[in-house]
């Protein structure tokens, strides 16, 4: 009687420790814990989950870190916490704290050991840049912003327009050194092409001034101070607008914060003295071979998006998901339609220059009605026509209406769809698992034979969203598209 209460005992106090332990361990990986504490706000929490000096080599923990140090530096500079990070980081023996003077005090910058690791050019790359740059908030010396400015122009910003945009404008916000005449070209054309982009905040913004000895000044408003003066047909490409509505010299419109790139300044003037012009297509053209040589490189993936608003560079009518992280990444779920009401929407990207292969890479779905995920269009007439489904069910893809069983593996794919010659009005194409060919001679939905033999037409991604989802989904990791 007693030995079977000791073992009572003993099982009750085993299955608490159970309980305990799957309830407040988490048996996560690092990277899947550093994300989650990166997207709530938890910048020290990210940085304790590894050891002083430890350099990973993954290259999300990477571009985490970094960005977590760019957040923390944001907030060291503002007005919470401020001491208690500064002791922070003056004992931390990985990181270290300078100050820089600055016309509004001290500014303290901290140096990032995680920054240098990361693949030049690649994703997380950019991501950490951008997020560094878009962290200033205050002045820093010239030489600093002069230093991001010339590492932000570098880049290829297609793929985050978006960011890209934002992160620019923010930089050009501030005072920086001259820079040399090939870098200068390289901002106007990359401040070009993005003028070019819906969604991005200098969409629209090319402009020369109206008039004679228009005043720019420091700020928003006539009783901000003169610092200087321009004519027509001075160009400027505007940054922001002071929601303000304003009436000078009979003209009604709203102050705008502009960049000049004659005087490489930035300056507010009315938009009551702007005309707007369309892109310089010298410039845009420029920008299109400068970066032609890694144009099969574009990338299009869901890091950053966390599902409230529709991913960056995406258009169209969007409907709320949450994200669902696998593996470290996150995959944009595309859910199978309600039989009862098939009806969908879909949210597409605009891909610019020739394309002959988009590869995608996605987990599997339990569906047995096959769920549509990508869509490849072609757009001619400013019109999207549709080239191309994919679709999955729990056995097999579908290629319009072409079927490869897979083998019923749970596991994420790489497929890619290879675009290989035009016969009348029909693309034809194949469909590969890296250099395994799975389906031959898939012909495209009818287009027309005379823009594409003239060469007048683009290409799009588009992802159909069900108005009605069921619960099953496919989920999409990433799309790469260019030319093999």
């Amino acid at each position: 009687m007693i030995r079977s209460r000791v073992f009572f005992v003993i099982g009750f106090l085993f299955l608490l420790v159970i309980l305990f332990t799957y309830t407040f361990v988490d048996f996560r990986e690092r990277d899947d814990k550093a994300y989650d504490l990166y997207q709530s706000g938890s910048y020290f929490k990210v940085l304790k989950l590894y050891k002083e000096s430890e350099i990973p080599t993954s290259e999300l923990e990477l571009t985490i870190l970094s960005q977590s140090l760019s957040q923390l530096e944001k907030q060291i500079n503002g007005k919470d916490n401020q001491k208690e990070l500064l002791q922070f980081f003056q004992k931390r023996n990985d990181t270290k704290l300078l100050e820089w003077d600055t016309t509004r005090g001290t500014y303290y910058h901290i140096e990032d050991p995680y920054f240098s690791h990361l693949k030049k050019h690649g994703t997380g790359y950019k991501r950490a840049l951008i997020t560094k740059i878009n962290s200033i908030i205050k002045p820093i010396p010239k030489a600093e912003v002069t230093h991001f400015l010339l590492l932000l122009i570098l880049e290829d910003p297609r793929g985050m327009e978006e960011s890209f945009s934002d992160a620019l404008s923010h930089l050009l916000t501030f005072p920086f050194e001259p820079i040399g005449e090939i870098e200068t070209g390289f901002l106007l054309q990359t401040l070009h092409f993005l003028s070019q982009i819906s969604g991005t905040n200098l969409y629209h913004q090319t402009s020369t001034i109206r008039g004679k000895n228009v005043n720019l000044r420091s700020g928003p408003g006539r009783e901000n101070s003169e610092v200087g003066k321009v004519s027509e047909p001075e160009p400027t490409i505007c940054l922001e607008e002071d929601g303000a509505e304003e009436t000078i010299a009979g003209n009604e419109g709203h102050w705008k914060r502009c960049y000049f790139p004659n005087t490489q300044k930035t300056a507010w003037v009315f938009s009551g003295f702007l005309k707007e012009t369309l892109a310089d297509e010298t410039l845009t053209s420029e920008f299109e071979k400068r970066f032609k040589a890694v144009d099969n490189e574009i990338r299009i993936d869901f890091e950053g998006w966390d599902g409230k608003k529709i991913p960056q560079t995406f258009f169209g009518n969007y409907i709320p998901r949450e994200s669902i992280r696998v593996y470290g990444e996150t995959g944009f779920p595309i859910y199978g339609s309600d039989t009862k009401n098939p009806s969908s929407q879909r949210i597409c990207k605009k891909l610019s220059g020739n394309k002959n292969y988009f590869e995608f890479s996605f987990m599997p779905t339990d569906s047995e009605n096959p769920i549509p995920f990508i869509e490849i269009h072609v757009q001619y007439n400013h019109l999207e026509h549709l080239a191309y489904s994919i679709s999955l069910d729990q056995t097999s893809i579908w290629v319009n209406k072409n079927r490869y069983v897979l083998d019923g593996a749970k596991r994420r794919e790489n497929l890619s769809l290879h675009i290989e010659n035009r016969q009348g009005d029909k693309w034809n194409a194949s469909l590969w698992r890296r250099n395994t060919g799975l389906i031959q001679s898939i012909r495209s939905y009818p287009l027309s034979e005379a823009m594409l033999e003239a060469g007048k037409y683009s290409w799009e991604i588009c992802l159909p969203l069900a108005t009605k989802p069921s619960r099953d989904h496919v989920l999409l990791f990433e799309v790469r598209t260019g030319i093999h």
